[in-house]
């Protein structure tokens, strides 16, 4: 398994994954990173994955819902090309700071093992010395402490980070993502975009989220300003407070205020929801998603506050966006 930045030569198969569960670990996450992997041997009729799950001591580990799910075996158990270490959402009870878990990760990183991490998992690995001059990314509510904790540690405001043999990405459909783009460079564009497509209801491309130009973006000469709109772009399931974001750039929210002013003509939370919106009226268009299902998805409460702001702002309801054929009356919402 291999995740080099740049593609100088052809990289060798995902042979075979561990994913290390411990407990409160998010279960959306690791479904997410799985279900890749079952369609890439689906689609390609041959079995180019294998994986298979696993717990320090063998022992059924309780997930951040509650469920209790029983691994296939011990750490270690069974040899791995990669392993991923899949961690909850950031809080208290998620981020593990564990000597056993530290030692197996860093015994598995001595014997060559890929390490990978989803959500607070990358600071577990942080933790362990294990990420020490590289990049990766983190569960938002982990940012703070990983960037105040270990300095010699690049942290990305991307949702997922492949550098060399360490892949992190923020949880739930980051994993997916991060999961697509492996499958991508290792087994050609092809066989990822057919996975994509086949999983449109759960994921669209990163290239189609609705984001900033990249070029307009990088003639924006404030590089916190940068680094709080990739933050939003990557947050948009759950948005993120807007105390919390200045946070994250060490800025006020009042500094944040006018960096949007004086470079977007509009305040960060207007921006915000604009980024909302737009994924929502792709889900709209291009799934068949319940207008419910889509209006959770992009951070709003409710499917009635969402319609009013949708109307608001495309000037017809988010009904109106879907094909007459795939309209029903019990969906409607205005």
């Amino acid at each position: 398994m291999t995740a080099m930045l740049q593609r100088v030569a052809a990289p060798p198969a995902l042979e075979s994954i561990a994913f290390l569960l411990v407990e409160q670990f998010s279960l959306v996450a690791l479904a997410a990173a799985l279900e890749p992997l079952r369609l890439a041997n689906q689609l390609s009729g041959r079995g180019l994955f294998r994986w298979h799950t696993q717990s320090l001591d063998g022992r059924p580990v309780r997930a951040s819902n509650g469920m209790l799910v029983a691994p296939d075996g011990a750490a270690g158990g069974q040899p791995a090309d990669a392993l991923i270490l899949c961690g909850g959402g950031g809080d208290g009870g998620a981020r593990l700071d564990d000597p056993a878990h530290a030692r197996l990760l860093r015994e598995q990183a001595a014997r060559g093992v890929h390490l990978g991490a989803l959500g607070s998992g990358s600071w577990t690995l942080a933790r362990a010395g294990l990420l020490d001059g590289y990049q990766c990314t983190t569960a938002w509510e982990c940012r703070a402490d990983l960037h105040a904790d270990f300095p010699a540690v690049t942290l990305s405001p991307q949702s997922f980070v492949i550098d060399r043999d360490r892949y992190t990405a923020a949880g739930g459909t980051a994993a997916l993502a991060m999961m697509l783009q492996l499958i991508g460079r290792n087994h050609g564009p092809e066989l990822a975009a057919a996975i994509d497509e086949t999983l449109a209801g759960a994921h669209l491309p990163a290239a189609e989220a609705p984001r900033l130009p990249a070029a307009r973006l990088r003639r924006i000469g404030h590089p916190k300003l940068r680094e709080v709109i990739q933050l939003m772009e990557n947050n948009l399931e759950e948005p993120i407070d807007l105390e919390l974001l200045a946070g994250y750039i060490a800025l006020s929210r009042r500094q944040l205020e006018r960096l949007f002013q004086k470079h977007l003509c509009c305040s960060p939370s207007r921006y915000y929801l604009k980024l909302r919106l737009l994924r929502a009226r792709q889900l709209l268009k291009q799934t068949d998603q319940p207008i419910v299902e889509v209006a959770s998805g992009c951070g709003f409460l409710s499917a009635q506050s969402f319609s009013r702001c949708y109307r608001e702002h495309f000037g017809i309801p988010p009904s109106n966006e879907r094909p007459s054929r795939a309209r029903s009356s019990r969906e409607r919402v205005h």
